[in-house]
């Protein structure tokens, strides 16, 4: 049933009023010991309550509630999914699945939502959006992964695990928007898919960056940095002498500093 044929046409005529708002718009991270709505989310929120209510009283599920509201009024993430997981707090992670499913294109704003409002864990949040959207696996990874660093590891491999044929793509977000962590990265994107070492060497070269005639020295050295965390989380992870010592010849790491690198 149509949206615009059950709900009132008060709250249509509120909502249309709010219709203006950019596409483009995204929700902001905060803590969510300091999250709260501005003003025009409140009259959002107070409105969709209502909509709530007047599902719920027409045996409509949560989830379907969700679904409906996202789907017609997508820019309204923020107030929509505040007002649903303030109602069914316990029900977060069907929540987070129904309102992904209705709109994927809004993951991010969907997951940011979830991490504002404390509903669960940033690994199990994380599990829930890969499991709902495969596909935006290394966006999720690395929407959340900005908001707890602490639980980075833990966040990359419940990942990998729901997604392995993302990990390469996981391991190139996570490590643009954590530069300093690459080894972590690394090391727990290696344990979680072994199997990713048959093309091991091509991929850390990706994630490295090649150089050429026209590299310039500051850029090399960063080449070189990016270098020593990976060899050091390969290391970790269990990977071979022998594919560590091609990457460390690639990038001018000496057979000595190599040897240092790795040492118990």
């Amino acid at each position: 049933m149509k949206l615009t044929t059950t709900i009132s046409v008060a709250a249509l005529l509120i909502l249309s009023s709010f219709a203006v708002m950019a596409d483009e718009q995204h929700v902001q991270p905060i803590a969510p010991e300091l999250y709260q709505l501005d003003e025009e989310n409140q009259r959002l929120v107070a409105t969709y309550k209502r909509m709530f209510r007047y599902y719920s009283r027409r045996n409509f599920s949560n989830t379907r509630t969700v679904r409906v509201l996202l789907s017609n009024y997508p820019q309204h993430v923020e107030p929509i999914m505040y007002t649903a997981f303030d109602r069914y707090p316990k029900s977060y992670r069907y929540l987070i699945k129904a309102a992904i499913d209705a709109e994927p294109a809004f993951t991010r704003d969907i997951i940011t939502m979830a991490l504002n409002m404390g509903v669960g864990e940033p690994s199990e949040i994380v599990k829930l959006a890969v499991e709902a959207e495969p596909s935006y696996a290394d966006d999720i990874v690395r929407t959340v992964s900005a908001r707890s660093e602490a639980n980075l590891s833990e966040i990359i491999r419940v990942a990998v695990r729901v997604e392995p044929q993302m990990a390469s793509s996981i391991m190139q977000s996570a490590s643009q928007e954590q530069p300093t962590k690459i080894d972590v990265i690394v090391q727990a994107i290696l344990e979680s898919v072994p199997t990713m070492g048959s093309y091991i060497v091509t991929l850390f070269n990706d994630l490295i960056g090649k150089s050429t005639a026209d590299t310039s020295d500051a850029e090399r050295a960063l080449q070189r940095d990016r270098a020593t965390q990976v060899i050091l989380g390969a290391h970790r992870a269990g990977l071979d002498i022998e594919q560590l010592r091609l990457t460390a010849t690639q990038y001018g790491i000496s057979e000595n500093e190599l040897s240092e690198l790795i040492k118990p």
